[in-house]
């Protein structure tokens, strides 16, 4: 019987693993190649070391954790809410308390005839008066009425209010001085040279329209004769220009003056932005014959287009102004220098909030509104005194009609002022009939591609909720126009004048509903949506700063001495200036 050998153990693993073999270990070749053309042999001749050792984490034993009391304190929860970060608040200044006549409705304003003549329209039925003992917009400050209320203690008592007659109209307040209206400040006339006036309501989303009428302009039989003063200079004719406008444009010009505005002209109906004027286009079928081509979005490749011509504004015609903006969402991506076109598909309005999405509230972006005012008195009424929204540099060059670099805006431009607005557009109508497109790709006007004075203690970058394109009518030498904000157009277009029609095609049969920013609003429905903004906002800033001064352990005085100012401020936009110990800001920024 053959005796039993014991199996080999040659095969079977040891219980010591085989070492790895170190990082550092070189693998250079001996030859050179392409891709190694100088092997470093004193590399290869290294001695290999070991990684070296982990540091073992140091735990305390079982008995000192248990004997812990803060040991569910210290672990982590992942399902917990993470705190978020706080918000900017608005400044608080130290003012004195409102008197008893503070809690007064804003009294009516003061309006005077012209002197020595009467300024009436050319039907002679309405007279045209100069407001007077306003606060005007001027000096880099901005005015809006305010009114003290004692449910808003905390924010210094005030909040926003207005002036008669209450609703959508031009501003007395955002307009040059020269200015004259009629009691609804509807119809409007200077007999200076070019001045400028804006409406009270903002376009800053959507389709927005307004109309403008010319009373007293160029005559319905054409431009008329050059007529000679006895001193033999030429007499000025009447002219008016309307458009669109920010608060950055100046009310001392026309419309389309600089990069802030744009405008059409009554004289051969041209477009003005920058003080160039263009034609009016409308767009053509691709591949259609056309004299003249156009660049155009979302490519900038040239496409046949139509130029208006031979046509001028005269009396008695009605010019509608249609305005189209992105949503704010996708506008704060320009601004912010994320916008990016292979993905950003659309004018933003379509990309509506699902209810399975992480934000559908937008709560870690929300829109967040910083109003920095101080109320200040002035002729009787108190009005809200804020640093206004200023040109900048770089939009003083794309301005500038000087031997400088062409400046071409883009979605992506390096500077944020100088960035555009994809799908956005200015349409041009004349009498209720379609005339074509204006002006294309304006320029964004959320912060910080506006800005207000640095230099003046303005805080940038923040939002007011009234920075967008203003209706904006400018009046020459005697110029008449009347305003139609809506909603009872005199030439209604097509799409103003079917308000139902909320339902487009989508493939052969199917239909969707239309998204609201896509429908064509009359701008006096921002009126209303103003007044509710500025509520919100108010009452916003009045429990952030309730939290501020401790809640519901608020004693009765504020933080910091808020409220214990030694006199009433004054506005500097009016030639006054801040007393000593006033202005001061004494809300804690957070």
């Amino acid at each position: 019987m053959a005796e039993l050998q014991p199996h080999s153990r040659s095969n079977t693993p040891s219980l010591a693993p085989p070492l790895r073999r170190p990082l550092e270990e070189d693998h250079a070749p001996a030859v050179s190649s392409p891709l190694n053309p100088n092997p470093d042999p004193a590399v290869r001749s290294r001695p290999a070391r070991a990684p070296p050792r982990e540091q073992r984490e140091k735990r305390d034993t079982l008995k000192k954790r248990e004997a812990s009391a803060n040991t569910r304190g210290n672990t982590p929860n992942p399902k917990g809410k993470q705190e978020r970060p706080s918000a900017p608040s608005p400044m608080r200044f130290s003012i004195p308390e409102p008197k008893l006549p503070d809690y007064e409705a804003p009294k009516d304003g003061i309006f005077a005839s012209h002197e020595p003549n009467p300024i009436f329209t050319p039907d002679g039925e309405v007279e045209l008066k100069k407001p007077v003992d306003h606060a005007w917009n001027k000096k880099g400050y901005r005015y809006t009425h305010c009114v003290a209320d004692p449910h808003f203690r905390h924010k210094q008592f005030y909040r926003q209010s207005d002036s008669r007659p209450f609703g959508p109209r031009m501003s007395h307040e955002d307009c040059d001085k020269w200015f004259h209206f009629d009691d609804s400040a509807s119809i409007i006339t200077n007999e200076k040279g070019w001045r400028m006036g804006r409406g009270n309501v903002v376009a800053r989303e959507g389709r927005l329209y307004y109309e403008v009428k010319i009373l007293r302009g160029i005559p319905k039989d054409g431009p008329a004769m050059p007529t000679f003063t006895e001193t033999g200079q030429r007499s000025a004719q009447p002219h008016v220009r309307m458009g669109w406008a920010r608060r950055e444009a100046p009310l001392d010009a026309p419309v389309g003056f600089d990069g802030y505005s744009y405008a059409i002209t009554d004289l051969r109906f041209e477009t003005m932005h920058r003080s160039r004027a263009s034609k009016i286009y409308k767009p053509l079928p691709k591949g259609a014959k056309s004299k003249h081509a156009k660049s155009r979005p979302p490519h900038g490749k040239p496409s046949p287009v139509e130029y208006i011509t031979d046509m001028d504004v005269r009396e008695g015609d009605v010019i509608g102004l249609e305005i189209q903006l992105p949503s704010i969402s996708l506008h704060r991506k320009v601004v912010e220098g994320i916008y990016n076109p292979a993905v950003d598909i659309g004018d933003g309005f379509d990309s509506a909030p699902s209810s399975g999405s992480k934000d559908p509230l937008n709560m870690e972006k929300p829109i967040d509104i910083i109003r920095d005012r101080i109320p200040v008195p002035y002729k009787g009424n108190f009005y809200f005194e804020q640093l206004e929204y200023v040109a900048t540099k770089p939009m003083e060059s794309y301005s500038d009609r000087g031997p400088t670099p062409k400046i071409t805006p883009s979605p992506n431009h390096e500077d944020a002022s100088l960035r555009s607005l994809p799908h956005s557009s200015i349409k041009v109508y004349k009498n209720g009939k379609e005339i074509g497109i204006a002006f294309e790709n304006l320029l964004a006007f959320l912060p910080p591609a506006s800005a207000p004075s640095a230099q003046a203690g303005a805080r940038v970058g923040f939002d007011d909720s009234q920075v967008g394109y203003f209706p904006a009518v400018a009046a020459f030498c005697g110029g008449v126009a009347q305003v139609n904000f809506g909603p009872d157009f005199w030439c209604p277009p097509e799409d103003a004048s079917n308000p139902s029609n909320d339902v487009e095609m989508v493939g052969n049969d199917a239909t969707a509903t239309v998204p609201e920013g896509r429908k064509l609003r009359a701008i006096g429905e921002r009126y209303k949506e103003q007044i509710a903004e500025d509520v919100v906002w108010d009452i916003i800033d009045e429990v952030d700063f309730f939290m501020q001064d401790g809640g519901w352990e608020y004693k009765g005085e504020m933080e910091n001495g808020i409220g214990a100012g030694k006199a009433t401020p004054t506005a500097r936009g009016m030639g006054g200036g801040l007393d000593d110990g006033v202005g001061v800001e004494v809300g804690r920024r957070y």
